[in-house]
């Protein structure tokens, strides 16, 4: 598995944590929540790295 693409999620995962640890934070609203994590989820980035990993870990049964 490429050492960049579990890099990539695991930052994404972590931002992800925080978002939501932020959440219980007096003044944050679900809404502005949500938003936050959909930026940092639905990066190119991040969607292009789980694809190649998912299709590598596809490969690999096949094989």
């Amino acid at each position: 598995m490429n050492n960049t693409d579990q890099e990539i999620v695991l930052r994404a995962l972590e931002d992800a944590r925080r978002i939501l640890g932020e959440y219980v934070w007096p003044g944050i609203d679900a809404s502005q929540t949500v938003h936050s994590l959909i930026a940092v989820l639905d990066r190119d980035e991040v969607v292009n790295a789980l694809v190649r990993m998912k299709r590598r870990r596809t490969l690999r049964l096949v094989e």
